[in-house]
This record gives C-alpha cells, sequence and structure tokens, in this order.
C-alpha cells in the first residue's frame, strides 16, 4: 500500500481544538522517540514537499528598549537549534518513481493518521447481442464505463500496533438483454484491519483484508500493468477462476505473515470466512521465494518496471470443508443445496530483468487447480509477457505487454469448451504505477450453457473489446 503521507501528530490536534495560534510545538524526545520506522510497503514510496523549518519571530514582535537603555544594540540571544529539513525533491522526474523511502520533514508523533486515495476508470467498445443478433459480441457497436475508487485510512498507536481501514466505490456497465447496457454500482468497506507487528518475521492480522493464496491478489490491480485483473473468463462470470474469497478478494479472518531472511522468503497462513458462523473456515495459505530481490512488505507489485531484478517462485493453496456449493432447487427453496469439499492450489513465476539501456523484461506464469464437485472450472492458467521501454518520452515512459489466459470448464455443464482472453496492451507510464494510461484490445471466448426447455445446445460465443483506462493513485 502506497499512500501520500499527511500525518497527523497529536499535538496539533490538541492545538487545533483548544484555538491556540501562536503556540510552540513542544519538542520531547520522549514522543519522538515512537516514531514509527517506514512502512515495509513504503519501500518504493513517494518523497513528501519538505514542510520547512520554523519561522523566526517578526521583527515588530520584539519588545521596545527603555528611554533609559543604551541604543547600543544587544545582539540577541542565540535561537535554539532546530533540526534542518531534509533536504528532498519537491517533484518526481517525469516517468520515475522515488527508490527509496524519504522519511517526512518532521517525524510524527503517535498515534497518527496517514490517508490516500486512488482510482481506475475505463472506457470500453464492445459489442452487445440481441435478440436478431445473438452472436453479437464481436461487434464493436456500443461504448460502456468502468470505474473503480478506494479510499484509504491508516494510523499508528504504539511501534507495535497499527491499523488501516478503506471504502471501495465501484461503478461498471453491465451487459444486459437487447441492445442496452445497464448497471451496478455500490459502496463497500474495503480492509478493516488490526495490525500486530513485533517483527518483520511474525505480524498478525486481524479483521477484513484481502485472501493470500496466488501472488496477483497482494498486488491488486494497482500494482499490475494490464488494466483487467486476470482470472475472470467467461461472460458472464458467475463463479470466476480465481482463488476463494469475498468481494474485491477479501473477508473476514485472521492473517498471520513474516518475511525472514530480509524478505527473501515470505509466508502467510490465515482462516478467512469468520462472518458466518454456519461456514465452515476457509483455510488459505502461501509460500514465496524471492530470489534476486527481497519482497519484505504485506502488499507486493506484479510488476516493479525496472526498479528490481525479480526471480520469484511461489505456491499456495487453500481448503474449505463443504465449501463447494450446489446451486439451489427453486422447486424446493427451503432444502439446503448439495455441497463438496473445496480445494484450491496456485503455482506461479514471475521474471524480472533489467536490461540495462535496453529497457527491462518481464515474464509471468500461473497455474491453479480447483477441486469441488460444484466448481464452474476444472484448472486455469495464463501467460504474460511486457517490455518497459528504457527513456522517457514527453512525461512518461511505454509498456507493452501481452497476457493469454484459459480456464478448463469442469463437467458442472456439459459439452463446455475452454474459455479463453487475449489481451494486448500499451501503457504510458507518467510515473510508474503511480500515474497511468492504458489502450488495449480484449480477444475473449466463453461457453454459453445449452437450455433444454428451448432446445438449445451449449455453444462456443467470442467477443471483441477496445478500452481506454487511466490508473492514478496517491505514492
Amino acid at each position: 500500500m502506497h499512500l501520500f503521507r499527511r500525518w497527523i501528530p497529536i499535538e496539533y490536534l490538541v492545538a487545533i481544538g483548544l484555538g491556540v495560534t501562536g503556540a510552540a510545538w513542544p519538542n520531547s524526545s520522549a514522543v519522538l522517540a515512537q516514531a514509527p520506522t517506514p512502512e515495509p510497503e513504503d519501500e518504493l514510496g513517494a518523497p513528501e514537499e519538505p514542510v520547512g523549518e520554523p519561522a523566526a519571530p517578526d521583527a515588530e514582535d520584539e519588545p521596545a528598549l527603555a528611554p533609559t537603555q543604551s541604543a547600543t544594540p544587544v545582539p540577541p540571544p542565540p535561537a535554539a537549534a532546530v533540526p534542518a529539513a531534509p533536504t528532498v525533491p519537491i517533484t518526481i522526474p517525469d516517468g520515475e518513481a522515488p527508490p527509496v523511502p524519504i522519511a517526512p520533514a518532521f517525524p510524527p508523533a503517535i498515534p497518527n493518521i496517514d490517508y490516500g486515495a486512488r482510482m481506475r476508470i475505463a472506457t470500453k467498445i464492445q459489442g452487445v447481442p440481441s435478440p436478431d443478433e445473438p452472436d453479437g459480441w464481436e461487434k464493436l457497436n456500443d461504448i460502456s464505463q468502468q470505474l473503480d475508487a478506494d479510499i484509504y485510512m491508516g494510523g499508528q498507536i504504539h511501534r507495535m500496533l497499527k491499523w488501516q481501514a478503506g471504502v471501495t466505490i465501484s461503478y461498471s456497465g453491465a451487459l444486459t438483454a437487447g441492445n442496452s447496457l445497464g448497471g451496478s454500482a455500490f459502496v463497500a468497506p474495503l480492509d478493516v484491519i488490526a495490525r500486530f507487528e513485533p517483527i518483520p518475521e511474525f505480524n498478525i492480522y486481524m479483521g477484513r483484508m484481502i485472501v493470500v493464496a496466488d501472488r496477483y491478489t497482494p498486488s491488486g490491480p494497482w500494482g499490475m500493468d494490464e488494466f483487467f485483473y486476470p482470472g475472470l473468463v467467461g461472460l458472464p462470470a458467475t463463479q470466476p477462476a480465481l482463488q476463494k474469497s469475498g468481494t474485491t478478494g477479501r473477508d473476514l479472518g485472521i492473517n498471520v505473515w513474516g518475511a525472514p531472511l530480509g524478505g527473501h522468503l515470505k509466508y502467510s497462513l490465515g482462516v478467512y470466512q469468520l462472518h458466518d458462523p454456519a461456514l465452515n473456515p476457509l483455510l488459505s495459505g502461501r509460500l514465496q521465494l524471492s530470489l534476486l530481490t527481497p519482497e519484505p512488505a504485506f502488499y507486493q507489485r506484479t510488476t516493479y518496471m525496472g526498479y528490481k531484478d525479480l526471480i520469484s517462485v511461489g505456491v499456495g493453496g487453500q481448503y474449505q470443508a463443504d465449501g463447494s456449493v450446489g446451486p439451489a432447487n427453486p422447486m424446493m427453496p427451503t432444502v439446503p443445496p448439495m455441497t463438496d469439499d473445496y480445494s484450491f492450489l496456485a503455482l506461479d513465476l514471475n521474471v524480472e530483468k533489467v536490461l540495462g539501456s535496453a529497457g527491462t523484461l518481464q515474464l509471468y506464469g500461473s497455474y491453479f487447480m480447483f477441486d469441488g464437485n460444484f466448481q464452474r472450472w476444472d484448472n486455469y492458467w495464463f501467460a504474460s509477457v511486457g517490455y518497459l521501454v528504457p527513456g522517457v518520452i514527453g512525461i512518461g515512459k511505454l509498456r507493452f505487454s501481452v497476457r493469454y489466459q484459459m480456464g478448463g470448464e469442469s463437467d458442472l455443464i456439459p459439452n463446455a469448451e475452454d474459455a479463453s482472453i487475449l489481451d494486448a496492451q500499451i501503457s504510458y507510464n507518467i510515473m510508474a504505477w503511480f500515474a497511468r494510461f492504458q489502450v488495449g484490445f480484449r480477444r475473449m471466448e466463453w461457453t454459453i450453457p445449452g437450455s433444454a426447455a428451448t432446445m438449445a445446445p451449449t455453444r462456443l460465443a467470442a467477443g471483441n473489446q477496445i478500452y481506454i483506462g487511466v490508473t492514478l493513485a496517491d505514492p
């Protein structure tokens, strides 16, 4: 998580509440001793504009000389030494992100508050079927828009105790019957986490948080270059080919994680779906080895866009007793649906290499396996290749990527064929992953189940899409 730092020391809040306008802030070493160390996820954080040193008192505020005093000027007593603010760049160079975290000009006291926001917006040109043209998906004859925005807050109570909370806002144009476009909008909690972080090798998170099993989830759509998150094969995607979780990849639970060996090794073990006592707990875990460069943070990126040489190998899994749930019977609504045990296995490899003046090359691959009698997918895999141009063009850098996804249908839909998505994209990265524009093309193929009532057979449908997206996030 990279948030735009806005620290609010508690002394400031007290002063504002009392209406004090000219008080001097205490410079207690006891307070500053609890100043938080930089967050692991801020290893590539953005610099802040320096706050500057406190201004010296104006000349008219000095007491006037008495008539009997000598007019000979008396040198004022030496002022108390004030630590100089660190020299940091005011702006970030075009196309770049800061390589190291920058401390704030005044170390924040504890407790404090940190907040930020981010958004993704895409305009999509695509086909829409109609009763006269059921295969109208391939035509580029309609337009829709997708919008996602997050507002984040976080704070630190003690050097080992932190909290974070967030709200997500989403609106997506949805395809409906005929030529019309519907939509779905919602505002919901995102992360609400109590964080106990005694040492980098052992941390405990409790609350609503991401369910960690594969590599993409700790990255999310914000830490990757492609606009669309992988795994959503099938239209409509009644059951996406992804690890199990609630909305936005999150669920209520407890997660224990750590990053031994300075972050070259990272583990995560969690128990989720604790919001409903009727559900069996969902067990989810991951083990990751980063060979060249460590990744010590809980959150990470799928691509570091030239800031790290990376060879990452990961394995993750999930298990939930009775977690594969069959469809409800509309004729007997009081009868519980049939269930089976659910399991999931994820394997992934991520290689990113800076080729000097030749740019940055990235290769990525993942393979998922699903088990459960009522799972839509039997397996799912995808692979991508990305190339970042080394030099700045205008105010940003260009990156080219191609990604192919394929989902193997289970026996849940008889005679179903494998679904696939091909993405080709050009992104223009003005400030690395914090500010970028994306233009891409998608080719999708998915199975439309047959209908016994209409005697329609199961068939493979295809669709095309062109999109223009923008991603903006506080660094």
